[in-house]
């Protein structure tokens, strides 16, 4: 292979409002404000994992009504440790944000839940 992947950078994803959204993902995962061009999009992170915040158009639908199957990405997933895993549950519940989980996947264990405009979030710690 001609290169390595490091990381995704960043993992775009459409909002009803760019500012909510910000404030959604710094008191939910603890992510911090990056970069913020003239309109959008606004880079919000954390570990060098990046998230590019964007517009939704008015007429969009919520994402969360959709199909798993219909292409495009679906989810996006955080690494944690386990220690990490055990806290991000305990913060959803002080948060009142509902999740599935913990899934077992053998390897790992995940918990999904949405963000306000309906994007899937996943946090997950491998077993190893």
């Amino acid at each position: 292979m001609a290169f390595r992947v490091q990381q995704i950078d960043p993992c775009r994803v459409f909002v009803r409002d760019i500012d909510a959204a910000i404030r959604w993902y710094s008191e939910t995962l603890e992510l911090q404000e990056f970069v913020r061009w003239k309109l959008e999009p606004v880079m919000t992170g954390s570990g060098g994992t990046m998230l590019a915040l964007f517009q939704a158009k008015q007429d969009s639908a919520n994402r969360s009504t959709g199909k798993e199957t219909a292409p495009g990405w679906h989810r996006v997933a955080w690494r944690t440790d386990r220690q990490g895993f055990e806290q991000a549950q305990e913060h959803l519940s002080r948060l009142r944000i509902r999740f599935r989980g913990p899934i077992d996947h053998g390897r790992s264990h995940s918990i999904y839940f949405e963000d306000p405009d309906g994007n899937f979030v996943e946090i997950t710690h491998n077993l190893e």
